[in-house]
């Protein structure tokens, strides 16, 4: 699967359906870090040297932001769909999050040590580590969606179930989500047009990340995907529309 990757396309249904909407947010979520996979090989090779510090920490942060996702995946959600689902039921998605982790990690460690002075900016290098993981990483985006299939959703779930879950992430994201490095991060790996309503979090915290706090790290958002108001930026690898289902 070399660079650019596909988009995934969006499962059937009605985001507003929350049976349908278990596996539609789940593709928008991992559709965002598709496009920032796409735009750090798109540009990591053309970085200049005054472009280094704001490039690494536009890679570290999306980094994070990955990391997060996996983490709330593994200790929140997978956890309670196997309530219903069946133990072990999700092994499978656990088991890509470690095919790829590694990789992972080791890219982190060096775009952590260009930031604070310890190795050299090299595009190469850049490429090469994420060569290392991010076949392995798509491949995991994609195969996660079925897992979350409405109709499998509608027979294991009620409605409070899902209600309740949805408030246990929110309150999580909100507790544990920087909003002056990963929100950002997820505004521009975020194509509006697919989603308008997303990222779901309250209006007033979007508005002053979008307006003010977006501000402190333009340097490094710069790199983005999208804009902060998700527009995609053409020619990173992202031109192409999500494909429908």
């Amino acid at each position: 699967m070399p660079f650019p990757f596909s988009l995934i396309a969006r499962p059937a249904g009605d985001w507003k359906d929350i049976f349908d909407n278990q596996a539609i947010d789940m593709s928008v979520a991992h559709n965002m870090f598709i496009r920032g996979l796409n735009a750090i090989y798109a540009q990591a090779e053309g970085i200049k040297e005054e472009q280094v510090k704001p490039f690494a920490f536009f890679c570290n942060s999306f980094l994070t932001m990955l990391h997060h996702h996996h983490e709330i995946e593994e200790t929140l959600l997978f956890p309670f769909f196997e309530t219903k689902l069946g133990l072990h039921t999700m092994d499978n998605n656990v088991e890509q999050h470690h095919a790829f982790m590694g990789g992972l990690t080791d890219l982190e460690t060096y775009i952590k040590a260009v930031q604070d002075g310890t190795a050299t900016y090299s595009g190469a290098t850049v490429i090469q580590k994420l060569d290392s993981f991010t076949d392995a990483l798509v491949e995991h985006l994609r195969d996660e969606i079925p897992t979350l299939e409405s109709s499998r959703m509608r027979a294991a779930f009620t409605k409070k179930d899902l209600q309740d879950l949805e408030a246990a992430v929110g309150k999580r994201v909100l507790k544990e989500v920087s909003l002056v490095t990963t929100l950002p991060m997820g505004l521009i790996c975020h194509d509006k047009s697919t989603a308008d309503y997303f990222p779901p979090l309250p209006k007033p915290i979007l508005w002053v990340v979008t307006y003010g706090l977006f501000r402190l790290h333009s340097d490094a958002w710069a790199f983005g995907p999208c804009d902060v108001y998700g527009v995609v930026k053409p020619g990173m690898g992202n031109d192409a529309p999500v494909p429908a289902a």
